[in-house]
């Protein structure tokens, strides 16, 4: 099986946000608007997906939602990565409703952790690509003051360089504070 390893992404790139799962994206605005900010403020445009601000009790919008906003962002010539806006518990009903045929023919980076698993799952083993396990826009874009080094170090050698990420060092620094996120 070869693996489809898709195009980095540069400054200027265009960056699709999604939520395959929790609504917390549109029920955390000002951690939204941090994110966004945070991914321009790297050199990025972006995109939110149509249905991504959605909140239907404990998922953003139907599957069928969810699904079509992935699968518009792979159909979209201009956007170049997906990043989830976080996980969940719901994305695994997405995957009858996506266009695995689509996004085998237009690789892009796809970006989440936690509950996207999943999504990394079917798109290696439906689509054989190459996808990565990594900051969610709602937790590590939306830091204050700013993303921390460490993260943006890795998401840009991961993401916007050709050769091997290399030898992956530990943070020195990290936290195990829990912020309550509907409080700004």
């Amino acid at each position: 099986m070869r693996l489809i390893k898709p195009k980095k992404i540069e400054k200027g790139d265009t960056v699709g946000l999604v939520s395959p799962s929790a609504p917390l994206a549109g029920l955390v605005p000002h951690r939204t608007e941090k994110a966004i900010k945070m991914l321009e403020e790297m050199g990025f445009k972006v995109k939110i997906g149509k249905n991504a601000l959605k909140v239907k009790g404990y998922t953003a919008g139907s599957p069928k939602e969810r699904a079509e906003d992935i699968n518009s962002f792979f159909k979209d010539k201009e956007v170049k990565a997906i990043i989830c806006f976080i996980g969940g518990n719901h994305s695994n009903q997405i995957l009858k409703y996506l266009d695995f045929r689509l996004i085998k023919n237009n690789p892009k980076i796809f970006v989440g952790y936690s509950d996207a698993t999943v999504l990394h799952f079917a798109f290696y083993t439906q689509c054989n690509l190459v996808t990565f396990y990594g900051p969610a826009a709602l937790t590590q874009f939306a830091e204050n003051p700013r993303i921390l080094p460490y993260t943006e170090k890795y998401f840009k050698k991961a993401l916007m360089e050709s050769k091997s990420i290399g030898k992956i060092k530990p943070s020195l620094y990290w936290t195990d504070e829990i912020l309550d996120w509907f409080k700004k």
